[in-house]
C-alpha cells in the first residue's frame, strides 16, 4: 500500500520572488502575507521581491523561506491528499510543525523570527563556517573532523545521504577538515554560503534563549508523526520545548529520518517549500523511492495528476 510523507526545504533553499506566485491566486495567502509583514515588522513581499541581500541575511532568510513553504503547503492542502508522516529539513522542521498543526500562522512566524534572531546574534559572537563533503561516507567524514580538531571545534553537523556530509565548526578547523577531505579521495569540499556554524555546539546559546521564549507558547498535538532531526524518530509532544532547543546545536540526521519513514511504510514523498535539494537527496539514499516537489505554484496540477497517480487523492 502506498503512503505519503511530505518534507520541508531548509535554510539555503532560498531564492529571490520565492512563494509569491501562491498569492496570486489566493486571498487566504494573501492576508497570510498581511499579517506576516505586521508581526515582522517589515514589507515581506518587497524583501522576497528585492535583490539586495537581505534574503540571504538569517534573520530574514528563516521567517521567510518559513512563510514561502506555508504559502504552498496551503496550495497542497486543497487537493486533499492523505499524508502519513512529515518531517523538515533543519529550519524545514517548523514547516513541518505547522503542517502538524502544533502551533498555528502568528505563533510559528513569532517563533522563527525570535530563532532567526537568536541565531544571527550567536553567529556574531561565536562565528564559524559549515562546508559540504560529497563523495566520501559519514564515518570517513567523522574521523577527518577528529584529526581536524587540532585546529578547533569541527563536527559533522548534517549526514545527507550515504556521499554527502555537512560539517559545522570554527574557521580554522572547517578549513583544516575541507584540505583532509581532499587528499582523502572527496569529490568536493566546499564551503557553505551560510553566516554561521549552525547544527554545532557553537549555536549553543541560540538554543537557551529559543528555550526560554518557546516554553511559555501553548501548542497542540501533531496530527501527522513529525520524524525529528535530532533522533530521526517521531516527536514525542512531551519533549517538544527540549527538542526546539537541542536542534539548533545538534546534528540533523536527514538520510537516518528518510530510512525510518521508509521502514515505517512511506513509499512516496513530496518535498514542498523553496528549491528541489531534498528531493535529490532522497533518490540518492534509496533510488527506489517516488519524490516530487511543489516549489511553484505551476507545480499543482503535475503534482495532482502524480497524487491521483498514486491513489493519494480519493
Amino acid at each position: 500500500m502506498n503512503k505519503l510523507g511530505l518534507v520541508f526545504s531548509g535554510q539555503g533553499s532560498q531564492y529571490t520572488g520565492m512563494g509569491l506566485d501562491f498569492i496570486e491566486s489566493s486571498p487566504i495567502l494573501k492576508e497570510k502575507e498581511i499579517l506576516a509583514s505586521k508581526l515582522l515588522g517589515y514589507d515581506v513581499r518587497a524583501v522576497l521581491s528585492s535583490s539586495d541581500g537581505r534574503l540571504n541575511e538569517t534573520r530574514y532568510t528563516q521567517p521567510l523561506i518559513l512563510l514561502s513553504t506555508i504559502f504552498a503547503y496551503e496550495a497542497f492542502k486543497t487537493l486533499n491528499a492523505q499524508v502519513q508522516a512529515v518531517a523538515g529539513f533543519s529550519l524545514g522542521e517548523y514547516s513541518a510543525f505547522y503542517a502538524s498543526e502544533v502551533f498555528d500562522f502568528q505563533q510559528i512566524i513569532k517563533l522563527i523570527d525570535q530563532r532567526s534572531s537568536f541565531m544571527q546574534a550567536c553567529t556574531l559572537e561565536y562565528p564559524g563556517k559549515m562546508a559540504a563533503i560529497l563523495g566520501l561516507s559519514s564515518k570517513e567524514v567523522e574521523q577527518i573532523c577528529e584529526e581536524a580538531s587540532s585546529e578547533g571545534l569541527v563536527l559533522c553537523a548534517n549526514y545527507n545521504s550515504p556521499v554527502q556530509t555537512v560539517i559545522s565548526g570554527n574557521e580554522k578547523a572547517v578549513q583544516k577538515a575541507i584540505e583532509l577531505s581532499k587528499q582523502k579521495g572527496a569529490k568536493r569540499a566546499v564551503e557553505l554560503n551560510v553566516s554561521g556554524a549552525f547544527h554545532s555546539p557553537l549555536m549553543k546559546d541560540a538554543g537557551n534563549k529559543l528555550y526560554d521564549y518557546v516554553k511559555l507558547i501553548p501548542y497542540q498535538e501533531p496530527i501527522f508523526p513529525i520524524y525529528l532531526n535530532t533522533t530521526a524518530e517521531p516527536l514525542d509532544s512531551n519533549d517538544l520545548y527540549h527538542v526546539m532547543r537541542k536542534q539548533i546545536q545538534s546534528p540533523v540526521y536527514f538520510e537516518q529520518t528518510i530510512n525510518n519513514m521508509k521502514e515505517a511504510g512511506i513509499t512516496h514523498f513530496i518535498e514542498i517549500g523553496p528549491g528541489t535539494v531534498l528531493s535529490g537527496l532522497i533518490k540518492k539514499i534509496d533510488i527506489n523511492l517516488e519524490v516530487t516537489n511543489l516549489n511553484k505554484a505551476t507545480d499543482l496540477e503535475l503534482l495532482k495528476g502524480w497524487l491521483t497517480t498514486y491513489g493519494f487523492i480519493k
